[in-house]
């Protein structure tokens, strides 16, 4: 048994000041305030005074970090992503895959199938997220043209069954012929379906919001340009309030103006802080790996080789800082679009919150929103100790 003490813990929907954590066996115990909540006699106790605790931040959206790629798909290069993520407070996150040719793609999702249920050092892998194939040719981004397929149902049955039923979340543009057959397969198989790298016009993003696809894909980026005529894809994210919506907060993706707009537009309830990180995120300028591509990083900044943004090198609580910088957002509200939204638009239960008997992941922030420790099911995974 592990009891917390800290300056102040945020749920993220309730606030204790000074706060206690009780953790039990991985999972939360008790949650209030240190006057409300004794310390069990045989507990043992961490003071972080001084720091303010979380739940763990979730990431669905996740190509690498640390040099290595999701696609390589061996136990290592996963555990290096689990390992650096927890140094930034994600503890759970969603292995994105690239789209790719039929044969590597189909042994990356076999090879990563296998790989999520084991145990890692670090974040909780909780399934594969599949950002294509099936996706607009002229809203690609980074994915190469020659990978890019009509969607084919015989290809996802077989993908989901080739990755151990372990896809949670794809990608796909709504306005493709046989886009509703996906979505038919998906449901029966629990995968959560998203909109993105599309040229869907606002009626074509309506009809697949009516039809279940609550999700966007890195809103803006690869998607058709807003117009106040004809708002597009744009225009049913930022209108719906049935729709998560990722946003990549670090800048270049995204103007902070219209990052500001866009949380003023969805609401602190639909908001996904996605960070689309690569193989070059926490790692010095040059070249590295997407897929099978190449990619250069220059500034921090991940272009392909004709130039366009390839991913991010974008962290969660780095995000988490811009959104109190740039919106109206406060650190509690902003603190939801990685906790409990995207848990909800995952359906992860027992994930996103610190009720009692939810997974203890936990992360302890300073006043600069630096990551100071992380728990990941009540296990200390990371601290820093400058």
């Amino acid at each position: 048994m592990l009891v917390i003490d800290a300056a102040r813990i945020v749920d993220p929907l309730r606030t204790f000041a000074p706060g206690r954590l009780i953790i039990e066996d991985g999972s939360v115990r008790e949650l209030g305030t240190q006057d409300n909540i004794p310390v069990p006699s045989s507990a043992e106790r961490v003071d972080l005074s001084g720091l303010t605790v979380t739940p763990g931040f979730i990431d669905p959206h996740i190509h690498g970090c640390g040099g290595v790629d999701v696609m390589e798909g061996t136990y290592n290069s996963l555990n290096v992503i689990s390992t650096i993520l927890a140094r930034h407070g994600t503890t759970t996150f969603l292995p994105t895959t690239v789209s790719s040719r039929e044969d590597v793609l189909s042994s990356a999702l076999e090879k990563l199938g296998s790989l999520i249920p084991k145990a890692f050092e670090g974040a909780t892998p909780v399934g594969i997220h599949m950002e294509g194939p099936f996706i607009s040719a002229g809203k690609r981004g980074t994915h190469k043209a020659s990978n890019i397929v009509p969607p084919d149902v015989e290809m996802f049955q077989k993908w989901i069954r080739l990755s151990n039923r372990q896809i949670r979340l794809v990608t796909i543009a709504p306005e493709l012929d046989g886009f509703e057959s996906i979505l038919n397969v998906a449901a029966q198989a629990g995968v959560t379906v998203a909109m993105g790298h599309s040229n869907a016009s606002l009626a074509e993003a309506n009809a697949a919001a009516d039809r279940g696809v609550c999700y966007a894909v890195h809103t803006f980026n690869a998607m058709r340009e807003f117009t106040h005529r004809e708002p597009g894809i744009v225009g049913t994210v930022l209108s719906d309030d049935r729709i998560f919506a990722e946003i990549i907060a670090d800048g270049v993706h995204v103007h902070p103006a219209v990052v500001r707009t866009f949380a003023r537009a969805k609401g602190k309830n639909r908001i996904l802080l996605a960070t689309d990180r690569t193989s070059a995120a926490g790692m010095p300028d040059g070249r590295y790996v997407l897929g099978s591509d190449t990619i250069n990083v220059s500034g921090g900044v991940c272009r392909d080789s004709e130039g366009r943004l390839a991913g991010s090198t974008l962290t969660q609580e780095v995000a988490l800082r811009n959104m109190v910088a740039w919106t109206d957002l406060s650190f509690e509200d902003s603190l939801i679009g990685l906790t409990l939204n995207p848990a909800r638009a995952l359906k992860l239960e027992k994930k996103g919150a610190l009720e009692p008997g939810f997974d203890a992941d936990v992360v302890a922030l300073d006043e600069h929103f630096r990551v100071i420790r992380t728990y990941v099911g009540g296990r200390l995974v990371w601290t820093n100790s400058k």
